[in-house]
């Protein structure tokens, strides 16, 4: 009689590794979104990786608050990269105009500027900037 039911046992444990062994419709389902989704974010990734040629930033500069400093004049500035490319080592140039003469002109480097981003910074003089026509440009930059 034993033996009778380890049979049945062995039996059933057969059954339970084969129902086992068959995936449920939601694994598929889920396996195949999943598939979806990578192929989908390597075609993205392909696509810009080819396709990025000819992008170039596109730099603008927006003069900010004057301030007295205890030797000068402090102006702030906002540089935006309006671009799709980072663009390092920006070199943003200030200068005082008085008509066609440079009265006073002062720069300095921000480090990178990503695509669609801005980053602020200050340049100083020592004339009063109220005095006279300030022009800033974003004079150069390097490709990462």
């Amino acid at each position: 009689m034993e033996r009778d039911q380890q049979d049945d046992g062995d039996e059933q444990s057969g059954e339970d590794e084969n129902q086992a062994r068959k995936p449920h419709p939601i694994e598929w389902i889920v396996g195949g979104i999943s598939t979806v989704v990578v192929l989908a974010m390597i075609g993205f990734i392909l696509f810009e990786a080819f396709s990025s040629t000819g992008r170039t930033p596109r730099l603008a500069v927006a003069a900010g608050r004057t301030e007295t400093m205890a030797n000068g004049f402090r102006i702030g500035f906002r540089a935006f990269n309006g671009g799709d490319a980072t663009a390092a080592e920006v070199t943003v140039e200030g200068s005082l105009m008085d008509g066609e003469e440079t009265v006073e002109t002062s720069e300095v480097t921000l480090d990178y500027i990503p695509g669609h981003s801005e980053r602020r910074g200050a340049l100083l003089f020592s004339k009063y900037p109220g005095q006279y026509r300030l022009e800033l440009n974003a004079k150069s930059y390097r490709e990462p």
